[in-house]
């Protein structure tokens, strides 16, 4: 099985069972569930759990990049594209650092606003959208 094979084949599980739109928001609540797990598991320096977590959540994110249309919207699916790139490289930039949590909250802030569109587009409701906490001035 290649590597674009497991996050198509998640998405077409959960998209033959609810409309599309709400498959795709369905994939953004567990990329961010991921994500918070990952967090927990840093805090805890359960450190092959946190990478598990964060694989998952770009796989997923990989596996929405591959189902962009770009023949059905160009532009929109270019700033996905770019948007989804982006997570997926903040994700794996940030495991294993010291402030990998405080990132981890970032990147679950934008998803959240992206999961929120497409929330909004499927008529679903929205999820609070919490802002990171400001990071703390260090002591000397």
């Amino acid at each position: 099985m290649n590597q674009h094979a497991q996050p198509l084949a998640a998405y077409r599980r959960v998209a033959a069972q609810v409309h599309p739109l709400v498959a795709v928001v369905k994939l953004y609540d567990e990329a961010i569930r991921q994500l918070r797990l990952a967090i927990l598991a840093t805090q805890d320096r359960r450190h092959e759990e946190s990478h598990a977590c964060i694989t998952k959540s770009s796989t997923i994110l990989r596996g929405l990049c591959h189902c962009l249309r770009f023949d059905k919207g160009e532009e929109v699916a270019q700033q996905l594209l770019k948007a989804y790139t982006y997570n997926i490289m903040a994700i794996h930039t940030a495991y294993g650092r010291r402030d990998a949590a405080a990132r981890y909250e970032k990147i679950i802030f934008h998803l959240t606003g992206l999961r929120n569109s497409w929330a909004e587009i499927a008529g679903l409701a929205h999820k609070a959208q919490v802002a990171p906490a400001a990071k703390a001035p260090m002591r000397r």
